[in-house]
Protein backbone atom coordinates (compact mmCIF):
# COMPACT_ATOMS: atom_id res chain seq x y z
CA UNK A 1 0.00 0.00 0.00
CA UNK A 2 0.96 3.65 -0.34
CA UNK A 3 2.03 5.59 2.75
CA UNK A 4 -1.52 6.93 2.88
CA UNK A 5 -2.77 3.39 3.53
CA UNK A 6 -4.56 3.25 0.20
CA UNK A 7 -3.73 0.74 -2.57
CA UNK A 8 -1.16 1.70 -5.20
CA UNK A 9 -3.23 2.93 -8.13
CA UNK A 10 -1.57 1.61 -11.30
CA UNK A 11 -2.57 2.09 -14.94
CA UNK A 12 -1.18 -0.32 -17.52
CA UNK A 13 -1.27 0.90 -21.10
CA UNK A 14 -1.51 -1.78 -23.78
CA UNK A 15 -2.99 -2.22 -27.23
CA UNK A 16 -5.45 -4.91 -26.10
CA UNK A 17 -6.04 -7.74 -23.64
CA UNK A 18 -5.72 -10.43 -26.28
CA UNK A 19 -3.52 -13.45 -25.62
CA UNK A 20 0.14 -12.47 -25.92
CA UNK A 21 3.32 -12.31 -23.89
CA UNK A 22 2.76 -8.95 -22.17
CA UNK A 23 -0.94 -9.57 -21.68
CA UNK A 24 -0.42 -13.04 -20.21
CA UNK A 25 2.24 -11.65 -17.86
CA UNK A 26 -0.20 -8.98 -16.69
CA UNK A 27 -2.90 -11.57 -16.03
CA UNK A 28 -0.47 -13.61 -13.94
CA UNK A 29 0.30 -10.45 -11.95
CA UNK A 30 -3.45 -9.88 -11.48
CA UNK A 31 -4.01 -13.43 -10.26
CA UNK A 32 -1.19 -13.23 -7.74
CA UNK A 33 -1.73 -9.80 -6.16
CA UNK A 34 -4.70 -8.38 -4.32
CA UNK A 35 -6.64 -5.20 -4.99
CA UNK A 36 -6.19 -4.03 -1.39
CA UNK A 37 -2.50 -3.54 -2.19
CA UNK A 38 -2.58 -2.81 -5.92
CA UNK A 39 -5.54 -1.37 -7.80
CA UNK A 40 -4.59 -2.38 -11.34
CA UNK A 41 -6.39 -0.82 -14.29
CA UNK A 42 -5.69 -0.97 -18.01
CA UNK A 43 -6.01 1.57 -20.78
CA UNK A 44 -6.44 -0.10 -24.17
CA UNK A 45 -5.63 1.68 -27.44
CA UNK A 46 -7.35 -0.78 -29.79
CA UNK A 47 -11.14 -0.94 -29.90
CA UNK A 48 -11.39 -4.73 -29.83
CA UNK A 49 -12.50 -7.16 -27.15
CA UNK A 50 -9.57 -9.24 -25.94
CA UNK A 51 -9.76 -12.77 -24.56
CA UNK A 52 -8.61 -11.70 -21.09
CA UNK A 53 -11.02 -8.81 -20.52
CA UNK A 54 -13.74 -10.70 -18.66
CA UNK A 55 -11.30 -12.35 -16.25
CA UNK A 56 -9.44 -9.06 -15.73
CA UNK A 57 -12.65 -7.42 -14.54
CA UNK A 58 -13.59 -10.39 -12.35
CA UNK A 59 -10.22 -10.04 -10.61
CA UNK A 60 -11.07 -6.45 -9.69
CA UNK A 61 -9.40 -4.58 -12.54
CA UNK A 62 -11.01 -1.81 -14.52
CA UNK A 63 -10.74 -1.34 -18.27
CA UNK A 64 -10.65 2.02 -20.02
CA UNK A 65 -10.55 2.58 -23.76
CA UNK A 66 -8.52 5.35 -25.38
CA UNK A 67 -8.60 4.45 -29.10
CA UNK A 68 -5.43 5.36 -30.94
CA UNK A 69 -5.95 6.44 -34.55
CA UNK A 70 -4.16 8.72 -36.98
CA UNK A 71 -5.60 11.62 -35.02
CA UNK A 72 -3.31 11.24 -32.02
CA UNK A 73 -4.76 14.33 -30.36
CA UNK A 74 -8.05 12.54 -29.73
CA UNK A 75 -6.09 9.90 -27.83
CA UNK A 76 -4.22 12.63 -25.98
CA UNK A 77 -7.40 14.33 -24.82
CA UNK A 78 -9.08 11.10 -23.69
CA UNK A 79 -5.96 9.84 -21.93
CA UNK A 80 -5.37 13.10 -20.05
CA UNK A 81 -9.00 13.14 -18.91
CA UNK A 82 -8.51 9.62 -17.53
CA UNK A 83 -5.33 10.57 -15.65
CA UNK A 84 -6.87 13.71 -14.16
CA UNK A 85 -9.96 11.80 -13.07
CA UNK A 86 -8.28 8.74 -11.51
CA UNK A 87 -5.09 10.23 -9.97
CA UNK A 88 -2.79 7.29 -10.67
CA UNK A 89 0.38 6.67 -8.67
CA UNK A 90 1.97 4.74 -11.54
CA UNK A 91 1.58 4.62 -15.32
CA UNK A 92 3.14 1.46 -16.76
CA UNK A 93 3.24 1.55 -20.57
CA UNK A 94 3.85 -1.41 -22.94
CA UNK A 95 3.50 0.48 -26.25
CA UNK A 96 7.14 0.31 -27.41
CA UNK A 97 8.18 3.64 -28.97
CA UNK A 98 4.76 5.25 -28.49
CA UNK A 99 5.42 4.89 -24.77
CA UNK A 100 7.33 8.17 -25.10
CA UNK A 101 4.11 10.01 -25.93
CA UNK A 102 2.25 8.21 -23.11
CA UNK A 103 4.87 9.05 -20.47
CA UNK A 104 5.02 12.67 -21.59
CA UNK A 105 1.27 12.99 -21.01
CA UNK A 106 1.61 11.22 -17.64
CA UNK A 107 4.35 13.66 -16.60
CA UNK A 108 2.24 16.66 -17.54
CA UNK A 109 -0.67 15.22 -15.54
CA UNK A 110 1.47 14.82 -12.43
CA UNK A 111 1.81 11.01 -12.30
CA UNK A 112 4.84 10.47 -10.02
CA UNK A 113 6.13 7.12 -11.35
CA UNK A 114 6.21 6.51 -15.10
CA UNK A 115 7.45 3.16 -16.40
CA UNK A 116 8.51 2.20 -19.93
CA UNK A 117 8.23 -1.57 -20.46
CA UNK A 118 10.13 -2.41 -23.67
CA UNK A 119 9.46 -5.86 -25.14
CA UNK A 120 10.98 -6.24 -28.65
CA UNK A 121 14.71 -6.84 -29.06
CA UNK A 122 14.79 -4.81 -32.26
CA UNK A 123 12.52 -2.68 -34.41
CA UNK A 124 11.53 -4.46 -37.62
CA UNK A 125 9.15 -1.78 -38.85
CA UNK A 126 10.17 0.30 -41.84
CA UNK A 127 9.12 3.82 -42.71
CA UNK A 128 12.09 5.67 -44.07
CA UNK A 129 12.87 9.11 -42.79
CA UNK A 130 9.53 9.44 -40.95
CA UNK A 131 10.17 6.28 -38.93
CA UNK A 132 13.66 7.53 -38.11
CA UNK A 133 12.44 10.84 -36.71
CA UNK A 134 9.49 9.23 -34.93
CA UNK A 135 11.66 6.69 -33.10
CA UNK A 136 14.28 9.37 -32.32
CA UNK A 137 11.69 11.65 -30.74
CA UNK A 138 9.87 8.90 -28.85
CA UNK A 139 13.07 7.47 -27.40
CA UNK A 140 14.09 10.96 -26.32
CA UNK A 141 10.74 11.41 -24.56
CA UNK A 142 11.03 7.98 -22.90
CA UNK A 143 14.41 9.01 -21.47
CA UNK A 144 13.16 12.44 -20.40
CA UNK A 145 9.77 11.56 -18.95
CA UNK A 146 10.28 7.99 -17.73
CA UNK A 147 11.32 7.24 -14.15
CA UNK A 148 11.88 3.50 -14.54
CA UNK A 149 12.71 1.31 -17.54
CA UNK A 150 12.10 -2.43 -17.65
CA UNK A 151 12.15 -5.27 -20.15
CA UNK A 152 11.37 -9.01 -20.21
CA UNK A 153 15.01 -9.94 -20.93
CA UNK A 154 18.50 -8.52 -20.80
CA UNK A 155 18.41 -8.71 -24.60
CA UNK A 156 15.41 -6.39 -24.87
CA UNK A 157 17.05 -3.79 -22.62
CA UNK A 158 20.38 -4.11 -24.44
CA UNK A 159 18.64 -3.77 -27.82
CA UNK A 160 16.86 -0.56 -26.80
CA UNK A 161 19.39 1.09 -24.48
CA UNK A 162 22.75 -0.29 -25.55
CA UNK A 163 25.32 -2.56 -23.94
CA UNK A 164 25.85 -0.35 -20.87
CA UNK A 165 22.22 -0.45 -19.69
CA UNK A 166 23.16 -2.39 -16.54
CA UNK A 167 25.05 0.62 -15.19
CA UNK A 168 21.73 2.46 -14.76
CA UNK A 169 19.85 1.42 -11.60
CA UNK A 170 16.56 2.65 -13.09
CA UNK A 171 16.71 -0.18 -15.67
CA UNK A 172 15.69 -3.66 -14.58
CA UNK A 173 14.66 -7.01 -16.06
CA UNK A 174 11.22 -8.34 -15.10
CA UNK A 175 11.10 -11.79 -16.63
CA UNK A 176 7.79 -12.98 -18.00
CA UNK A 177 6.51 -15.67 -15.68
CA UNK A 178 4.69 -18.97 -15.69
CA UNK A 179 2.44 -20.46 -13.04
CA UNK A 180 4.30 -23.74 -12.57
CA UNK A 181 1.16 -25.35 -11.15
CA UNK A 182 -0.35 -25.33 -14.64
CA UNK A 183 2.00 -28.14 -15.63
CA UNK A 184 2.00 -30.19 -12.44
CA UNK A 185 -0.52 -32.77 -13.61
CA UNK A 186 -0.02 -35.54 -16.16
CA UNK A 187 -2.47 -35.15 -19.06
CA UNK A 188 -4.26 -38.00 -20.84
CA UNK A 189 -2.38 -37.79 -24.13
CA UNK A 190 -4.68 -40.31 -25.80
CA UNK A 191 -7.77 -38.26 -24.97
CA UNK A 192 -6.22 -35.09 -26.41
CA UNK A 193 -5.33 -36.94 -29.59
CA UNK A 194 -8.87 -38.26 -29.86
CA UNK A 195 -10.25 -34.73 -29.56
CA UNK A 196 -7.92 -33.59 -32.36
CA UNK A 197 -8.59 -36.66 -34.54
CA UNK A 198 -4.91 -37.59 -34.43
CA UNK A 199 -3.83 -41.26 -34.35
CA UNK A 200 -2.52 -42.41 -30.98
CA UNK A 201 0.97 -43.39 -32.14
CA UNK A 202 1.56 -40.26 -34.20
CA UNK A 203 3.89 -37.44 -33.20
CA UNK A 204 2.63 -33.89 -32.60
CA UNK A 205 4.70 -30.82 -33.45
CA UNK A 206 3.35 -27.80 -31.58
CA UNK A 207 3.62 -24.13 -32.49
CA UNK A 208 2.04 -21.36 -30.37
CA UNK A 209 2.02 -17.73 -31.45
CA UNK A 210 0.16 -14.98 -33.22
CA UNK A 211 -0.04 -15.27 -36.97
CA UNK A 212 2.19 -12.29 -37.75
CA UNK A 213 5.19 -12.07 -40.13
CA UNK A 214 7.94 -12.33 -37.51
CA UNK A 215 6.55 -15.64 -36.21
CA UNK A 216 7.43 -17.13 -39.63
CA UNK A 217 4.53 -19.55 -40.02
CA UNK A 218 5.16 -19.63 -43.77
CA UNK A 219 8.65 -20.96 -43.09
CA UNK A 220 7.16 -23.55 -40.72
CA UNK A 221 4.86 -24.78 -43.50
CA UNK A 222 7.94 -25.31 -45.69
CA UNK A 223 9.55 -27.27 -42.87
CA UNK A 224 6.38 -29.33 -42.43
CA UNK A 225 6.21 -30.16 -46.14
CA UNK A 226 9.75 -31.56 -46.00
CA UNK A 227 9.08 -33.46 -42.76
CA UNK A 228 5.89 -35.05 -44.08
CA UNK A 229 7.68 -36.19 -47.24
CA UNK A 230 9.94 -38.24 -44.97
CA UNK A 231 7.49 -39.22 -42.23
CA UNK A 232 3.76 -38.95 -42.87
CA UNK A 233 2.56 -39.77 -39.33
CA UNK A 234 3.54 -36.35 -37.93
CA UNK A 235 0.85 -33.78 -37.14
CA UNK A 236 1.39 -30.02 -36.81
CA UNK A 237 -0.73 -28.26 -34.21
CA UNK A 238 -0.74 -24.47 -34.63
CA UNK A 239 -2.36 -22.44 -31.86
CA UNK A 240 -3.00 -18.72 -32.19
CA UNK A 241 -4.89 -16.03 -34.04
CA UNK A 242 -3.83 -13.11 -36.18
CA UNK A 243 -4.10 -11.42 -39.56
CA UNK A 244 -2.14 -14.11 -41.42
CA UNK A 245 -3.99 -17.13 -40.07
CA UNK A 246 -6.35 -17.52 -43.04
CA UNK A 247 -3.47 -17.17 -45.51
CA UNK A 248 -1.45 -19.86 -43.72
CA UNK A 249 -4.44 -22.21 -43.63
CA UNK A 250 -4.91 -21.66 -47.36
CA UNK A 251 -1.23 -22.35 -48.07
CA UNK A 252 -1.48 -25.61 -46.13
CA UNK A 253 -4.55 -26.59 -48.14
CA UNK A 254 -2.99 -25.73 -51.51
CA UNK A 255 0.11 -27.79 -50.67
CA UNK A 256 -2.07 -30.78 -49.83
CA UNK A 257 -0.98 -30.86 -46.18
CA UNK A 258 -4.32 -30.15 -44.50
CA UNK A 259 -4.72 -33.75 -43.28
CA UNK A 260 -1.65 -33.31 -41.07
CA UNK A 261 -2.44 -29.83 -39.73
CA UNK A 262 -4.69 -28.70 -36.90
CA UNK A 263 -5.45 -25.03 -36.21
CA UNK A 264 -6.79 -23.71 -32.90
CA UNK A 265 -7.48 -19.98 -32.60
CA UNK A 266 -7.28 -19.97 -28.82
CA UNK A 267 -8.76 -21.55 -25.72
CA UNK A 268 -9.08 -20.67 -22.02
CA UNK A 269 -6.32 -23.20 -21.34
CA UNK A 270 -3.89 -24.65 -23.87
CA UNK A 271 -1.80 -26.50 -21.28
CA UNK A 272 -3.25 -29.87 -22.30
CA UNK A 273 -1.90 -29.34 -25.82
CA UNK A 274 1.58 -28.62 -24.50
CA UNK A 275 1.49 -31.73 -22.33
CA UNK A 276 0.19 -33.93 -25.17
CA UNK A 277 2.69 -32.82 -27.82
CA UNK A 278 6.20 -34.08 -28.55
CA UNK A 279 8.21 -31.16 -29.95
CA UNK A 280 7.81 -27.39 -29.99
CA UNK A 281 8.81 -25.85 -33.34
CA UNK A 282 9.38 -22.12 -32.92
CA UNK A 283 10.95 -20.37 -35.93
CA UNK A 284 10.12 -16.81 -34.77
CA UNK A 285 12.81 -14.26 -35.66
CA UNK A 286 11.99 -11.58 -33.04
CA UNK A 287 10.98 -12.20 -29.42
CA UNK A 288 11.21 -10.03 -26.34
CA UNK A 289 11.13 -13.18 -24.24
CA UNK A 290 10.29 -16.67 -25.48
CA UNK A 291 7.59 -17.48 -22.94
CA UNK A 292 6.42 -20.31 -25.18
CA UNK A 293 9.88 -21.87 -24.88
CA UNK A 294 9.71 -22.20 -21.11
CA UNK A 295 6.10 -23.37 -21.20
CA UNK A 296 7.18 -26.14 -23.57
CA UNK A 297 10.09 -27.03 -21.29
CA UNK A 298 7.75 -27.29 -18.28
CA UNK A 299 5.56 -29.64 -20.31
CA UNK A 300 8.58 -31.84 -21.10
CA UNK A 301 8.71 -31.09 -24.82
CA UNK A 302 11.83 -31.13 -26.92
CA UNK A 303 12.34 -27.66 -28.43
CA UNK A 304 13.61 -26.58 -31.84
CA UNK A 305 13.77 -22.79 -32.14
CA UNK A 306 15.70 -19.92 -33.67
CA UNK A 307 18.89 -18.75 -32.00
CA UNK A 308 17.81 -15.18 -31.28
CA UNK A 309 18.48 -13.04 -28.18
CA UNK A 310 14.96 -13.10 -26.76
CA UNK A 311 14.86 -16.90 -26.94
CA UNK A 312 18.40 -17.53 -25.69
CA UNK A 313 17.67 -16.38 -22.13
CA UNK A 314 14.60 -18.60 -21.92
CA UNK A 315 16.43 -21.58 -23.42
CA UNK A 316 19.32 -21.31 -20.94
CA UNK A 317 17.25 -23.10 -18.30
CA UNK A 318 15.69 -25.65 -20.67
CA UNK A 319 17.24 -29.15 -20.63
CA UNK A 320 16.18 -30.09 -24.15
CA UNK A 321 16.33 -27.04 -26.46
CA UNK A 322 18.10 -26.84 -29.82
CA UNK A 323 18.64 -23.32 -31.19
CA UNK A 324 19.28 -22.88 -34.90
CA UNK A 325 20.78 -19.91 -36.80
CA UNK A 326 18.36 -17.65 -38.67
CA UNK A 327 19.99 -18.37 -42.02
CA UNK A 328 19.50 -22.14 -41.76
CA UNK A 329 17.38 -23.32 -44.74
CA UNK A 330 14.08 -25.05 -44.17
CA UNK A 331 15.33 -28.52 -45.22
CA UNK A 332 18.14 -28.50 -42.64
CA UNK A 333 15.65 -27.17 -40.07
CA UNK A 334 13.34 -30.05 -40.94
CA UNK A 335 16.12 -32.64 -40.56
CA UNK A 336 16.81 -31.45 -37.02
CA UNK A 337 13.10 -31.48 -36.25
CA UNK A 338 12.88 -35.06 -37.53
CA UNK A 339 15.81 -36.03 -35.33
CA UNK A 340 14.09 -34.50 -32.29
CA UNK A 341 10.93 -36.47 -33.07
CA UNK A 342 12.91 -39.71 -32.92
CA UNK A 343 14.19 -39.03 -29.41
CA UNK A 344 12.21 -40.28 -26.40
CA UNK A 345 10.18 -37.89 -24.27
CA UNK A 346 11.79 -36.54 -21.12
CA UNK A 347 11.35 -38.83 -18.13
CA UNK A 348 8.38 -37.75 -15.99
CA UNK A 349 10.44 -37.78 -12.80
CA UNK A 350 13.00 -35.52 -14.46
CA UNK A 351 10.22 -33.18 -15.61
CA UNK A 352 8.77 -32.95 -12.11
CA UNK A 353 12.24 -32.14 -10.75
CA UNK A 354 12.53 -29.35 -13.34
CA UNK A 355 9.26 -27.88 -12.07
CA UNK A 356 10.72 -27.54 -8.57
CA UNK A 357 13.88 -25.78 -9.83
CA UNK A 358 12.21 -23.50 -12.40
CA UNK A 359 13.36 -19.85 -12.03
CA UNK A 360 10.75 -17.92 -14.08
CA UNK A 361 7.95 -18.14 -11.53
CA UNK A 362 5.09 -15.77 -10.87
CA UNK A 363 6.43 -15.22 -7.36
CA UNK A 364 9.79 -14.00 -8.67
CA UNK A 365 8.13 -11.71 -11.22
CA UNK A 366 5.83 -10.17 -8.60
CA UNK A 367 8.80 -9.64 -6.26
CA UNK A 368 10.75 -7.76 -8.94
CA UNK A 369 7.69 -5.68 -9.82
CA UNK A 370 7.37 -4.68 -6.18
CA UNK A 371 10.98 -3.45 -6.27
CA UNK A 372 10.26 -1.32 -9.33
CA UNK A 373 7.08 0.07 -7.79
CA UNK A 374 8.94 0.89 -4.57
CA UNK A 375 6.77 -1.28 -2.33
Amino acid sequence: MCKSGKPFHVLFVLASLSRGGAETWLMDIMRNTNRQEFQLDVCLTRDIEGAYEEEFKKLGGRIFHCPLSKNVWNFSSTFKDLLHREHYDIVHSHLYFFTGFVLRLAFKCGVPKRIAHIHPVEDFKTGGIFRFFYTFLMKRWIKRYGTDFVGPTKASLRGFWGSEWQEDKSKKVIYNCVDVGRFGEVVDRQQVRNELSIPQESKIVLNVGRFTPHKRHEFLVQVAEYVLAQKNDVYFLLIGSGNLKDAIEEKVRVKGLAKNFRFISGAPSIDQYFLASDVLAFPSCNEGFGIVIIEAALAGLKIVAQDIPGVQEAAEVCPNAVLLPLDMPYDKWAEILLDSLQQPRIDENQRQMFLTEFPFTVENSVATLREVYGV
